[in-house]
């Protein structure tokens, strides 16, 4: 237990630390869940479960699938009071060996780029830049995007902890799933952190911390919202928020995008 809040405490340190001096950059809103997204009451009836989560193997479970959607953003405020934000989308057809990866990011409201790639028919296609003034390449060969896509779920991090308390049923994406929450015991992350970081210029004490997973009933993450507050030794605030959500499991289909023409005529 100990060397698991420890190895958590040192991530959580090491994303602060990040925020604090301003290095996460870039776009997606921390957004609304999908569709059926999560309650906010936290679910009901079912009594509190101690007990983690029983998860399986996504990139086994995603593959079996064949297709699937992973959203994921991120939403923060830095020490100077500038607010960045970062998206990514990937939606995967495995068996039809096509995808599509969105990626884009914006400072203080302002957009700083998209980079699209799409996989179709052994080939892969990237667009990039603004709308106005588009940059195109193109080069044999394909992305697995399941790793990538998967890796940004922290789930798995923390589903072997206790400390993951089951909070009730709902509904995400059509599927029932259990809602769970770091509990109150997890305070202690949020102290290891505030200790690690307190008084160094440039860095902050964490004052609140947030961590929800809903997971369905194979064992599969849909839905992960992870957020904190804090306040630097000089006084200032900083937050972050990030959204994780994995939808049309088995049913995302991967359309041609409407920039693939020119792409090509660019080849």
């Amino acid at each position: 237990m100990f060397i698991m809040q420890l190895n958590r405490g040192v991530t959580l340190v090491l994303v602060v630390m990040m925020l604090t001096a301003g290095c996460l950059g870039g776009g997606g809103p921390a957004g609304e869940a999908a569709r059926d997204g999560p309650d906010a009451s936290g679910g009901g009836g079912a009594d509190d479960d101690a007990d983690g989560p029983d998860l399986t193997d996504p990139e086994t479970a995603l593959r079996d699938a064949g297709s699937f959607t992973v959203t994921w953003r991120y939403a923060g405020v830095d020490a100077t009071g500038t607010r960045s934000e970062v998206g990514h989308e990937y939606h995967a057809d495995l068996r039809g060996e096509r995808s599509l990866t969105v990626t884009s990011s914006s400072r203080d409201g302002q957009p700083e780029g998209m980079t699209e790639q799409f996989v179709a028919e052994g080939t892969t296609y990237v667009r990039t830049g603004t709308a106005e003034t588009p940059s195109y390449v193109s080069y044999p060969g394909t992305a697995d995007v399941v790793g990538t896509a998967i890796a940004l779920s922290q789930a798995r991090a923390y589903g072997a902890n206790e400390d993951l308390t089951a909070r009730g049923s709902e509904r995400f994406d059509g599927v029932p799933v259990t809602r769970y929450e770091l509990s109150e015991a997890d305070s202690q992350l949020i102290q290891a952190g505030s200790a690690a970081t307190s008084g160094a210029p440039g860095t902050a004490e964490i004052t609140d911390f947030h961590y929800v997973v809903l997971v369905d009933e194979d064992g599969l993450s849909r839905y992960e919202s992870w957020s904190f507050t804090g306040r630097t030794a000089e006084g200032e605030r900083v937050s972050g928020e990030w959204e994780y959500s994995l939808t049309n499991v088995g049913s995302t289909g991967v359309d041609d995008p409407d920039w693939l023409a020119d792409a090509k005529a660019t080849a």
